[in-house]
């Protein structure tokens, strides 16, 4: 009789394809060149006290200060020992006996080896060297979907657009299939697929530092997703699964995350000049940092010393991209000539409130909160005053709160004139009442939207699509609106782009993660956020303390913008007047 699983019989071990013994390495998808100087001394520097007679103690440490670089809500983030152990924690707890699991085809070479050893069943997808959709929505009766963006070998990629279709049919299913997006090479793609995370509790986004942070060596990962969703995968995840040694690696090389950034920047570039030089080999449209090359020229690669990843059955092989000499020689091999690079441009983000900012909003929540106090709280004074004394203080950018928060006042001090006592504050606020606020803001947000519905017809747009799309910036939305007011601001704007709203505690402003994840999204080297509130400038300074190797910017606009921009903030009347002003180097 068998002592382990029948279904394991037949399954192959994993083996490295065959290789050169010698030769440059393009065959492993690693990056061009090794840690720098700075952070490599920092971590031998730390190596040399470890203890290593202790276990492993700042895995939770580590993955508080990756969640918060990412912009990912309390328990929504686990860190672990490479991303296809991640990945293989995904089978553990998503498969049983039979279910399927659809890859893409072609793809990563381990997907087919983590399914079945898991008794699960592989449902290939083809997908040629390109990245079609269609024979996904075939797929959604699998238990669960991985989708490789960019993919492996190909580097095929989409954008969130482009995916938006598939991801919204998935989670409408009666049973949702879960969604893992691997992306492993996001850093080298036009950008990522970071804002579907909150969107969909069904999809889980996946990555590693192999790239990112050229640590193949310390294999680290992480998944990103929704917090009940991680919180079973940890569950899973064995004590101390990561050694001190890669904990302490990450550590470093956060602390040096710029000159990590820059090495991997130069990627794409390099990678596109090599793929239009060549003559006779036709390179797939790849967004990862490699290349899939057709006919098969490996014979020619490896002569040369050169180590590629061949394709069996393909006629193809893949190559990394590696160092600017590297990617000369591959070049010169297969008779081109690699074009010298071009200045590279950066890669910047224009982040708008809405409120204020792209519509003129005032008169219409004023009165929609008027509005509501009066129907809640009749004898309670209040008066536009009062409303922007609450918006000054900071902390109630969204008027349900601020509606809930004078309720709560009323509760604690009768019916008084708040304004004085909000003013008083000398900006401290009321922490002592913040677990009130919470519990009236869901009367409080039922009442304004319920009067908001008729008072919305106050707003008007303060600028159009084209003006904003002539500033040449990636543009989106950072907004203290709920999903569905952000849907009635589109109508007033009569254009829509992508947008983080207050859907959740973590994207309240002043609270940055909505700002870091629209920089992850875009993978934008320089941001510049336009606001008209305190609750704004705080978002924008806290984001900057987290990812300090980015360009971050503040420009307040609004009347009230000398009360809360700082020095170095950029300031102006409105956006319509400072769009002119985006692409001059600051005073």
């Amino acid at each position: 009789m068998s002592l382990l699983r029948p279904d394991l019989s037949d399954l192959p071990a994993y083996q490295r394809p065959p290789e050169p013994p010698t030769g440059v390495r393009l065959h492993m998808n690693e990056p061009a060149q090794d840690w720098p100087e700075a952070p490599r001394n920092a971590l031998l520097a730390r190596l040399r006290t470890m203890p290593f007679h202790h276990y492993p103690e700042r895995q939770a440490d580590l993955t508080e200060r990756l969640r918060r670089r990412l912009g990912a809500p309390e328990g929504g983030l686990l860190l672990g020992p490479s991303s296809g152990a991640l990945l293989d924690l995904v089978a553990m707890a998503g498969l049983s006996a039979g279910e399927r699991v659809a890859i893409p085809d072609p793809g990563f070479s381990l997907y087919p080896l983590l399914v079945r050893r898991h008794g699960g069943r592989v449902r290939l997808v083809p997908q040629g060297t390109g990245f079609p959709l269609e024979p996904w929505f075939g797929a959604l009766d699998c238990r669960q979907l991985w989708l490789t963006l960019p993919n492996n070998p190909t580097g095929a990629w989409i954008t969130p657009a482009e995916l938006e279709p598939l991801l919204a049919v998935a989670a409408a299913r009666p049973e949702p299939p879960l969604v893992v997006l691997d992306e492993a090479y996001a850093e080298f793609a036009p950008a990522t697929h970071r804002l579907a995370v909150d969107r969909y509790p069904n999809l889980v986004l996946l990555r590693t530092f192999s790239k990112a942070l050229a640590s193949a060596a310390w294999r680290i990962g992480y998944l990103v997703g929704d917090p009940t969703l991680i919180s079973q995968l940890a569950t899973l995840q064995l004590p101390y699964s990561l050694p001190t040694a890669s904990l302490e690696a990450l550590d470093v090389a956060l602390d040096f995350a710029a000159d990590f950034e820059a090495a991997v920047r130069v990627i794409p570039e390099r990678r596109d000049r090599l793929a239009a030089a060549l003559p006779s080999h036709r390179a797939a449209p790849s967004a990862g940092n490699f290349l899939h090359l057709s006919p098969d020229p490996s014979d020619a690669l490896e002569a040369a010393g050169l180590k590629v990843r061949r394709l069996p059955g393909a006629n193809a092989t893949r190559i990394t991209l590696g160092t600017e000499e590297a990617t000369a020689r591959v070049a010169s091999v297969l008779g081109a000539s690699l074009p010298a690079s071009a200045p590279r441009p950066r890669r910047r983000l224009l982040v708008l409130d809405i409120d204020g900012v792209l519509i003129d909003a005032d008169r219409s929540f004023m009165e929609a909160v008027a509005r509501a106090l009066a129907e809640l709280r009749p004898a309670l004074p209040w008066s536009d005053e009062t409303y922007m004394a609450f918006k000054r203080l900071g902390g109630f950018n969204n008027d349900f709160r601020l509606a809930a928060g004078a309720l709560a006042l009323a509760e604690a001090f009768g019916d008084e004139d708040l304004q004085p006592r909000v003013e008083g504050t000398m900006g401290r606020g009321f922490p002592e009442l913040e677990a009130r606020f919470q519990a009236l803001e869901p009367a409080a947000q039922a009442v304004v939207q319920k009067h908001y519905a008729d008072t919305i017809r106050m707003e008007r747009p303060l600028v159009s699509l084209p003006e904003l799309q002539a500033t040449g910036w990636d543009l989106a939305i950072l907004t203290g609106r709920p999903p569905e007011e952000l849907d009635l601001a589109w109508r007033v704007l009569g254009f829509r782009l992508p947008a983080i709203c207050d859907a959740a505690p973590h994207l309240r402003k002043p609270e940055p993660a909505g700002l870091l994840q629209l920089a992850d999204a875009f993978r934008a080297e320089e941001i510049v956020f336009v606001g008209d509130t305190v609750d704004d400038a705080r978002c924008l300074r806290a984001a900057a303390a987290l990812r300090s190797e980015l360009a971050w910017r503040f420009v307040g606009v609004g009347p009230d913008r000398a009360r809360f921009c700082g020095p170095g903030d950029g300031q102006s009347t409105t956006l319509l007047d400072f769009l002119p002003m985006l692409n001059q180097e600051p005073s």
